[in-house]
């Protein structure tokens, strides 16, 4: 088997500590061990067995879930993390040369996992022109006897645009039941949008993966999960054990608490700074309009402009960060070159700097 080299991460991972502006970041600053105290208000018992673990994840993180998503235990399984739940929904529905269909631009690991499998990628267009939405209608005309997977995000990764759950995504689901296929919808970033949304969670053949990383702020515990129709929920339970045996029982532990006791005010603390934020690049958008163009994304934190430049979007996050000490993330491993991905997760002092170094440096590359 052959391991793609997922170049997002790569890119991040070893460039953002000489970046002086981050604005690459797609996951809210982690919760201090004083703020997770003061929020959420929930100790860790003293006789807590702290190498306990658990196969089947801890049940009161699985209790939590079922309250929030309305669903019963057998559609429940917990990872590390949001990453793990979408491989191991690639594990339990995607065999060699089966097809899957995946939005473009989209989140480099979602079609790059599943072709490490041997599953065929057919890509699934959403168009700058269209405002980024999905082209339901051109969605049969994909699908052959051999695609038994779509993939999507919602909101995109990297547009932050927001599939509508019932125009949209309803459709998608009654297409996908009609077909016998299944569609899986990360929703990692769905409680950051500016409009509070419901998980597509219910409707036919739709799997949700999370993570406690991007909105809460508590990825460090690496807490993730799945919801699913209980054929494919067991699956992926029987891939889960041969990927990590267990999950982390005191990180579940942890989070069930954070989200019964402080969900709302944890969400509030990612819209406080993401409205804030968002203020500050729409000024910014408006009056550079001459070196950039975008979609405006619906919340959250993170956007997709064109910009007017003629250079590859990887060879201009490279000269960016050299010459200018500002990090975003080339368009082209969301496979839409010419795009950058902007993320503003940072401080108002971060995202000004970072903003005013990265419209100085695409004039001077427009200008050579």
């Amino acid at each position: 088997m052959k391991l793609p080299r997922i170049e997002l991460f790569e890119w991040l991972q070893n460039n953002h500590e000489r970046a002086e502006y981050n604005l690459a970041f797609s996951k809210m600053k982690g919760l201090s061990k004083r703020e997770y105290d003061e929020l959420v208000q929930y100790d860790l018992k003293p006789e807590l067995d702290l190498g306990r673990g658990d196969p089947r994840g801890a049940f009161e993180f699985k209790q939590i879930l079922m309250e929030i998503y309305g669903c019963g235990i057998d559609n429940i399984v917990t990872t590390s993390g949001g990453t793990q739940a979408n491989f191991l929904v690639f594990l339990a529905t995607l065999q060699k040369k089966d097809k899957f269909i995946i939005e473009q631009p989209g989140y480099q690991p979602m079609w790059l996992t599943p072709k490490m499998l041997g599953a065929r990628k057919i890509p699934w267009f959403r168009r700058f022109e269209d405002d980024f939405r999905l082209d339901v209608d051109a969605l049969e005309e994909l699908i052959t006897h051999r695609t038994k997977l779509i993939v999507l995000t919602n909101p995109n990764n990297p547009t932050g645009v927001v599939a509508d759950r019932e125009l949209e995504i309803r459709k998608i689901a009654e297409i996908a039941q009609a077909k016998g296929i299944y569609v899986l919808i990360d929703e990692i970033f769905l409680d950051g949008t500016d409009a509070p949304q419901v998980s597509a969670y219910g409707l036919p053949n739709v799997i949700i993966t999370s993570s406690m990383t991007k909105v809460y702020g508590l990825g460090g515990q690496r807490t993730g999960w799945i919801i699913a129709p209980p054929e494919i929920a067991s699956q992926c339970q029987i891939a889960k054990v041969h990927a990590n045996g267990s999950t982390s029982y005191v990180g579940e532990l942890m989070n069930a608490y954070a989200l019964r006791n402080a969900r709302k005010l944890l969400m509030q603390r990612f819209t406080k700074l993401s409205v804030s934020n968002f203020q500050v690049l729409s000024k910014w958008m408006d009056a550079n309009q001459d070196i950039v163009e975008w979609v405006r994304p619906h919340g959250g934190i993170m956007c997709f402009p064109k910009y007017r430049v003629n250079m590859s979007s990887i060879e201009l996050c490279h000269k960016l960060l050299d010459d200018h000490g500002v990090m975003v993330n080339p368009g082209e491993y969301f496979k839409m070159d010419g795009h950058i991905r902007l993320c503003y997760t940072c401080s108002e002092d971060v995202l000004t700097g970072g903003l005013n170094a990265l419209g100085k440096g695409l004039r001077e590359l427009g200008s050579d």
